[in-house]
């Protein structure tokens, strides 16, 4: 008998002893059940909606950044450029490589196509005329090539919830969609409604010298993938962990802010002790008495209010995992044997249909591995606890406490006795915490003239949120519009920018007029005029992408793209 042999038959018994058995339940029927901690007859569900789109009049971080930047950068190492660029230093956002996850794109990955986590922990520049932007613990992203898909979670200010996206069919040649996901789907595994992370060692991440080893000897050559590094110390991953903590205590404070102190005048009083005590804890935490006399009033008011199973601090941890061992159990014993004898093979398990369908034919994970299985509260708050105050001092920024203390001469008392003004009025409604709002809302009851410029774009010039279910538009046999599928439908259909969503339409006649009355589509496609001018950097595509690489190709070929598509808009000198 082999050694091989041999070890096979023992692993054999291992397994018999060790495998789990599918629960029969699949990721839908998972995904029919809401969390524990969603309660959609109390006032956090009712003012903090569980809807796949994000209530009417509000958008995503993820939303307003790629509004702002005009389209999403391709590849993915130029996403990973342009978040560097926003930070004050050039930070680049931490990311780690997961080749054997538990995501609904494992199918997709492997050692030769890891999936890239990234948290996006940078700080943005200071500014004394506009409120900054918060990116950490309030944007994640995965990736995988081979999927050719981003899942997007980011924090929603002003619905004071997380927005589960993808970015579909992002690949060279084609047109990506951002769209809203089926929401309940994305909380089988996000249970806290926030980032999820395993717990330390991150044996699933490249922080591990195993997995780094055999990630570099499927990608010999090569430094990084997707612009994340092969190799990590522990401290990446680790950080990552923090941000999913930070993200973790969010809707928290939500829930209290709302749950804990109630509807009516009551509940405005409620959450005006609230913000005290949080501006307290958030300016000075080191002179904070937690037994102080008004944080005893405090909680007499959640007393009155609290629900009666308490608040759940969700687990948004993960137990760690490593792949290269507990592979052996999935599928069960004959499964095992196999890869025990003959290696695991890196063809992708999943097919290429249905996603929910290609996650549920894939091999189940030990129960209590599985991100879908229900995991219990770290720990339930009661009403006499003050959690809720140090998880709204959380929401502020340094660069908010500074213009406070600034406007009010450093003088705490001042700022405590302003959250009493009639300008905080409708900051303790029954309404999500909103931080830009209320730090103006404060500044105004303080004095001050005027307030810092909100962060992010008008909702009323972004274009309509899309769901993951809307149709795709699918171009007939010799479509005109082919040409501008291919050189322009990546950044102008779908973008959230309405002023750059000129290419929108539910079918090919509404998306044709919309071009034609896009005034300025021949003019950007006019390369005879100002191709080696001062404009030349007006032309579309732009320079440096993948469709402007195509195009130059074509036209070197003696290809010609660009009149059948100027054919299709108005003249320049039309009247």
């Amino acid at each position: 008998m082999t050694l091989r042999l041999a070890l096979a038959l023992l692993l054999g018994g291992v397994l018999v002893a060790c495998s789990s058995e599918p629960s029969g339940e699949t990721l839908e029927s998972v995904a029919a059940k809401l969390p524990p901690i969603y309660d959609p007859t109390s006032l956090s569900g009712q003012a903090i909606p569980n809807s796949d789109l994000p209530p009417e009049g509000t958008r995503s971080l993820f939303d307003h950044l790629v509004a702002q930047n005009g389209a999403l950068p391709y590849p993915f190492e130029d996403v990973v450029d342009w978040l560097a660029s926003l930070d004050k230093d050039g930070k680049r956002p931490t990311t780690v490589l997961v080749p054997h996850g538990r995501s609904l794109q494992k199918g997709k990955s492997s050692f030769a196509d890891p999936r890239v986590i990234l948290t996006a922990d940078i700080t943005p520049p200071d500014s004394a005329a506009s409120h900054a932007p918060i990116y950490k613990g309030r944007l994640f992203l995965g990736f995988v090539d081979n999927a050719e898909e981003i899942e997007v979670l980011s924090y929603n200010e002003a619905a004071g919830r997380f927005e589960f996206q993808l970015v579909k069919d992002y690949c060279k040649g084609c047109t990506p969609r951002i769209v809203y996901a089926q929401r309940n789907v994305c909380l089988t595994c996000h249970q806290n409604a926030a980032g999820i992370f395993p717990v330390r060692p991150w044996q699933e991440t490249n922080a591990s010298p195993e997995i780094a080893a055999r990630i570099a000897e499927a990608l010999p050559e090569r430094a990084s993938y997707g612009g994340a590094p092969l190799s990590v110390k522990l401290e990446s991953p680790e950080t990552i962990d923090n941000n999913t903590d930070i993200s973790n205590i969010i809707p928290l404070a939500q829930r209290i802010w709302l749950d804990g102190c109630g509807a009516g005048d009551i509940g405005a009083t409620c959450r005006q002790l609230l913000l005290r005590q949080a501006l307290s804890f958030a300016i000075a935490p080191g002179r904070y008495d937690a037994d102080n006399s008004e944080s005893q009033i405090l909680r007499e008011h959640f007393a009155r209010n609290w629900p009666e199973r308490g608040v759940a601090l969700p687990d948004n941890n993960l137990l760690n995992r490593d792949p290269l061992q507990d592979d052996l159990y999935a599928g069960g014993v004959w499964a095992g044997l196999k890869r025990a004898l003959f290696g695991r093979s890196e063809t992708t398990t999943a097919g290429g249909g249905d996603k929910l369908a290609d996650f549920d034919a894939l091999p189940p994970l030990p129960s209590e591995l599985d991100p879908l299985t229900l995991r219990q509260p770290q720990r339930i708050i009661s009403s006499d606890e003050l959690d809720g105050v140090y998880a709204l001092a959380q929401l502020f920024v340094p660069s908010d406490l500074e213009r406070l203390e600034a406007q009010a001469n450093y003088k705490l008392e001042a700022i405590l006795a302003a959250v009493e003004h009639p300008a905080l009025a409708p900051i303790t409604d029954a309404k999500p915490f909103r931080r830009m709002a209320t730090t103006d809302a404060l500044l105004t009851a303080l004095g001050a003239k005027s307030t810092p410029i909100h962060w992010g774009m008008n909702i009323t010039e972004m274009s309509p949120p899309i769901f993951e279910g809307e149709p795709v538009l699918e171009l007939a046999e010799g479509s005109q519009l082919k040409p501008f599928e291919t050189y322009c439908f990546g950044c102008h259909r779908g973008n959230p920018n309405a002023k750059l969503n000129f290419m929108a339409g539910a079918d090919e006649a509404a998306v044709l007029d919309n071009i034609q009355n896009a005034d300025k589509v021949r003019e950007v496609l006019d390369y005879e005029r100002y191709l080696g001018s001062k404009k030349a950097n007006t032309l579309m595509p732009p320079a440096g992408s993948w469709q402007r690489d195509k195009l130059d190709a074509e036209l070197s070929e003696g290809q010609d793209p660009l009149t059948a598509m100027r054919e299709q808009v108005p003249s320049l000198f039309e009247f």
